[in-house]
C-alpha cells in the first residue's frame, strides 16, 4: 500500500471514530538472487486485504459476546517479474508465491517459514535472446490474484500467522490494562492492521542436454497490508439482564438463559516475577497472581494456557472460585507456575535450563463463569495475556562460616543449605577497654653536675 492510500486509510478510520491499532512485529522485506536468476521483484498494485469480524450472539450481555470471522481467505493482488541471467542459454522457467518470508541456501529456495503457496503463478519475465538483446514476456491482462485460505495461515510464528480474533483479543487485553472496560471496547467499531510477509520465489534453466535442465533460483519478500475490522453494537450491556433481556442463544447447550454473572476483566499481576537464578531441583516454583473483577454472583473457572517453543500446554490445575461483586468487586488467586517441574520431569523442556539464556512464556488466562441460579457454566472465553521469562545462572558452592549470603535470596529453598560466598574482611581493633597498654619508654634521666 503506497503513501497516499495509507493516509487514506487513516483518514477514513478517524472520520468513522474507529479505534485503529497497527501491531508492532513485522518481517523485514528481503530479496535474494543466484547466478541464474538477476532480479525477482513483487508489488502489490491493490489495496489491503480486509477481514471482517462481527458478533453472532443474539444476547446483550458484553460476556455472551460470540466473535465470528465473516471471510474464508483473502485475495492478494500480486504482480510479479523475473529477470533470468545475462546468458543466452538460459530460460525462465517457473514461479511460485508464498504466504511467509523466503530465504535461500546456495542456490535452492528454502521455504521453511512460508504458511501457504500457489504453484505457476503467472509473471512476466525477462530473458536474454543475443548480445546485448534482451526480450520481456508479458504476464497479460490483469495483475494476478493470490487467494489464501485462512485456515492455513491462522497458525505459526506470531510475525507471519494470521488470527482475526486473536488480533482483536490482543487489542482489547491492551485496552483492559489501560484502564478501559470490556463493554466499551465491543461498543465501538475496532480495526487492527496487520503487515504480513509475502514471497515471490522464480527459477530460470540452463540446458545441459536435450532432456536435462539445471535450474537456480532467487526470490522477494515484502509485507502486505490486512485489516481485521470489527463493527460495534452499541446496545451491548454489562449490567446483569433479566431472563427475557438476554436473547436467544442459540442450540449451544454450553449457554444458559438465565446466566447473568459477567467477568469483565482477568490480567496477571503488572510485575511479573520473572525468574533469574538457579534453576537446580529443589528450587521452589515461582509464584503468579491472577487479578479478576465483574458482576453479579456465582463461580468462576480459570485456566492458564502457555506457548512457547519447546510446545504449547495448559497448566494442569484449573482454579475454581466463588464470586459475588456486592461483597467484594477485586478478587485474585496465586498459581505455581511449574518451572523446575518441567525442567527435570519432562524431556522436552529440559533445555530450559541451559545456563544464561533468557527464555519466554506467553500465558494467556482463559475463564468460564456459572450464575448462583445455573447449572451449567458458559462458554470458555480469553482474557489476559503476559510474558513470562527465566534465566538459569550458574551455582558457586563455598562453605563460608559466619558471612551472609548474597544473591536471590527468595529463590533458595528453606530446607536447603545456604550457599555463601567468601567475604575478604577487614582487620578489626580491639575494644578500647581491652587495649594493650602502649610500650613506655624509659625515662631521661637528668644528672647534675657539682657546680
Amino acid at each position: 500500500m503506497n503513501r497516499f492510500k495509507k493516509i487514506l486509510l487513516g483518514a477514513s478510520a478517524a472520520a468513522l471514530g474507529m479505534s485503529v491499532i497497527t501491531t508492532n512485529t513485522v518481517f523485514a522485506a528481503s530479496s535474494g538472487n543466484s547466478e541464474y536468476v538477476q532480479n525477482v521483484d513483487l508489488s502489490f498494485p491493490g489495496y489491503a486485504a480486509v477481514i471482517n469480524v462481527e458478533n453472532a450472539s443474539g444476547s446483550k450481555s458484553v460476556n455472551n459476546v460470540n466473535l465470528q470471522v465473516q471471510e474464508s481467505s483473502i485475495d492478494i493482488e500480486a504482480a510479479g517479474f523475473v529477470q533470468c541471467g545475462d546468458d543466452k542459454t538460459m530460460d525462465f522457467s517457473h514461479a511460485d508465491i508464498h504466504f511467509g518470508p523466503l530465504g535461500m541456501s546456495g542456490d535452492k529456495i528454502n521455504e521453511g517459514s512460508s504458511l501457504y503457496n500457489k504453484s505457476n503463478f503467472v509473471v512476466s519475465y525477462k530473458t536474454r535472446i543475443g548480445f546485448g538483446k534482451w526480450v520481456t514476456e508479458s504476464a497479460g491482462g490483469d495483475d494476478k490474484i493470490f487467494t489464501v485460505p485462512l485456515n492455513q495461515i491462522k497458525n505459526g510464528h506470531p510475525a507471519i500467522r494470521v488470527n482475526a480474533l486473536e488480533e482483536l483479543n490482543k487489542k482489547l487485553q491492551s485496552h483492559l490494562q489501560g484502564g478501559g472496560s470490556k463493554v466499551d471496547f465491543y461498543k465501538n467499531d475496532q480495526q487492527v492492521v496487520l503487515q504480513r510477509p509475502v514471497s515471490l520465489a522464480g527459477w530460470c534453466k540452463k540446458s545441459k542436454t536435450f532432456s536435462e535442465a539445471v535450474l537456480k533460483a532467487g526470490f522477494e519478500t515484502k509485507n502486505f497490508t490486512i485489516q481485521v475490522k470489527y463493527k460495534g453494537d452499541p446496545t451491548l450491556t454489562d449490567k446483569p439482564l433479566l431472563n427475557a433481556q438476554l436473547g436467544q442463544m442459540g442450540n449451544n447447550p454450553q449457554y444458559n438463559n438465565n446466566q447473568s454473572l459477567l467477568l469483565n476483566q482477568a490480567t496477571f499481576q503488572p510485575n511479573m516475577p520473572h525468574h533469574i537464578g538457579k534453576c537446580t531441583e529443589g528450587t521452589p516454583d515461582p509464584k503468579i497472581r491472577v487479578n479478576y473483577k465483574g458482576a453479579g454472583k456465582g463461580t468462576v473457572r480459570f485456566k492458564v494456557i502457555v506457548e512457547n517453543s519447546e510446545g504449547n500446554y495448559v497448566l494442569p490445575n484449573v482454579y475454581l472460585g466463588s464470586y459475588d461483586s456486592q461483597s467484594q468487586i477485586n478478587r485474585h488467586f496465586d498459581f505455581d507456575y511449574p518451572l523446575i517441574d518441567k525442567m527435570y520431569n519432562h524431556y522436552q523442556f529440559k533445555w530450559w535450563a541451559t545456563i544464561n539464556k533468557t527464555y519466554e512464556h506467553a500465558l494467556t488466562i482463559e475463564a468460564q463463569v456459572k450464575d448462583q441460579n445455573s447449572d451449567s457454566y458458559g462458554p470458555w472465553e480469553e482474557f489476559g495475556s503476559a510474558t513470562f521469562k527465566h534465566r538459569c545462572t550458574p551455582q558457586v558452592n563455598v562453605n563460608v562460616g559466619g558471612a551472609k549470603a548474597g544473591g536471590y535470596q527468595s529463590q533458595d529453598n528453606a530446607n536447603q543449605p545456604t550457599v555463601k560466598p567468601i567475604l575478604q574482611t577487614k582487620p578489626q581493633r580491639a575494644p578500647l577497654s581491652k587495649a594493650e597498654p602502649k610500650t613506655q619508654r624509659p625515662k631521661r634521666l637528668i644528672i647534675q653536675t657539682p657546680q
